[in-house]
C-alpha cells in the first residue's frame, strides 16, 4: 500500500526544480512513497511537464489533508508549517533555522544553506533523512555529483510555438536564447549589448530571442531597440511558462544568468552557458545547472567582497569569454534527454 509524502516548494522556478530531485530520489528508492508537491500557481506546469508527471497540489491557503503521512518543508512558510500542524499531518520536517519549526514540526534538520557551499539540490535531499531507513541516510549523507545528476528533473515539451515565432525561427540558425534578467534572485550581468553584437558577427544566419517577465521588459525592449534587425525577437512578457518550455526544447542554446529558465533548459538537454557571480548565496557552487551540457562562467572561488546583488566579479566575464563558451558547447553533440 502506497503512502503520500508532501514536499513543499512554493518560491520559484529553478528553487522548484532543483527541489525535483527529491521526488526522483523516493521514486528510485522507496516505490512505496507517492511524492507530492506543493507548489505555486505559477510554477506548477513545471510538475505536468516532467517525465513521468508528478501529482501537485496549488497552495492558496487551504486547509492541508491528513491523508499525506508526512510534509517537508523545502521552503520555509510560517502560514504552511501551521497549516500542516493543524491538518494532523504525522511526520512534519523542517530545518533548525526556523523558530517556528521548533513549534509545529515533529523532527527537525540542521541545514544551512547560505554558507555550507553545497548545492541546493544536495542541501534539499537532506531534509528527506529523518524518513529514510539507515541504508539511504548513508547514501544521502554522502552523494557526489555524478550521483546528483542521476535524480535530476527531466522535463518535456508539449505546448507549440507561438506563431509569431515560426516565420524566423524556421529559417535562421542557431536559435539562441538570451535571459537579460535574473527576477532579482542574483546579480545581473551587464554586457548583454557586446554579446548580441558579437553573436550576430559569428553566426550571421542566427536568431535571438530575448525572453523574460513582463517586469524585465524595460530590459529586453531596450536592447531590441539598439538592433534593427529580424536576426533578434523580443518575448518577455509574451509566453505562458508551457510555451517557454516549449522554446527552450528546440533552442540551441541558451545564455543566462542563475535563473529559473537555465534550470528549465539543463531539464530538457538544451545546452546553456551560465552567468554566475561569486557570492556564497548565489555562486554555481549552489545553484549551477544539473547537466553535462553547461559551461559556467563565473564563481570560480568566493569574494567576500561581492554583496548580494552587486558583483563586480560577474561583471568581469567578457562578452567574447560567452561567445567561445557557446561555440564549444554547440560543437558538442547534443544529448537527448531522457
Amino acid at each position: 500500500m502506497s503512502v503520500q509524502w508532501l514536499l513543499s516548494r512554493t518560491d520559484r522556478l529553478g528553487d522548484l526544480l532543483l527541489t525535483l530531485p527529491m521526488g526522483n530520489f523516493l521514486r528510485a528508492h522507496l516505490p512505496e512513497v507517492q511524492p507530492v508537491f506543493l507548489v505555486s500557481r505559477y510554477a506548477a506546469p513545471l510538475l505536468a511537464h516532467h517525465v513521468p508527471p508528478f501529482g501537485y497540489v496549488v497552495w492558496e491557503k487551504q486547509r492541508l489533508s491528513r491523508q499525506y503521512e508526512a510534509v517537508i518543508h523545502a521552503f520555509p512558510r510560517l502560514d504552511i508549517a501551521w497549516a500542516a500542524y493543524r491538518s494532523g499531518i504525522e511526520r512534519r520536517i523542517g530545518t533548525y533555522r526556523r523558530w517556528y519549526h521548533w513549534l509545529l514540526c515533529t523532527d527537525l534538520v540542521n541545514l544551512r544553506r547560505r554558507s555550507s557551499g553545497k548545492h541546493e539540490a544536495w542541501l534539499n535531499l537532506q531534509l528527506l533523512l529523518p524518513l529514510l531507513p539507515s541504508s539511504l541516510q548513508e547514501k544521502v549523507k554522502t552523494l557526489e555529483w555524478e550521483s546528483l545528476l542521476l535524480y535530476r528533473a527531466r522535463l518535456q515539451s508539449q505546448a507549440p510555438l507561438p506563431l509569431p515565432l515560426l516565420p524566423e525561427w524556421e529559417k535562421r540558425k542557431p536559435k539562441i536564447i538570451l535571459h537579460v534578467g535574473t527576477g532579482g534572485g542574483a546579480p545581473r550581468w551587464l554586457h548583454w549589448k557586446q554579446l548580441a553584437q558579437l553573436l550576430l558577427e559569428r553566426f550571421p544566419e542566427a536568431l535571438l530571442i530575448l525572453t523574460g517577465t513582463q517586469a524585465e521588459k524595460p530590459l529586453t525592449t531596450s536592447l531590441q531597440a539598439e538592433f534593427l534587425s529580424e536576426s533578434l525577437l523580443d518575448t518577455a512578457g509574451h509566453l505562458s511558462l508551457p510555451q517557454l518550455i516549449t522554446l527552450l526544447s528546440q533552442a540551441d542554446g541558451l545564455i543566462a544568468g542563475s535563473t529559473g529558465p537555465l534550470h528549465i533548459a539543463a531539464a530538457l538537454e538544451t545546452p546553456v552557458v551560465g552567468l554566475y557571480p561569486a557570492t556564497s548565496a548565489t555562486g554555481p557552487w549552489r545553484w549551477k545547472p544539473l547537466t553535462l551540457s553547461a559551461v559556467i562562467l563565473g564563481g570560480q572561488s568566493l569574494c567576500r567582497q561581492c554583496k548580494p546583488l552587486a558583483c563586480p566579479c560577474l561583471n568581469s566575464i567578457s562578452p567574447s569569454e560567452v561567445v567561445e563558451a557557446l561555440e564549444s558547447l554547440l560543437s558538442r553533440p547534443r544529448a537527448v534527454a531522457r
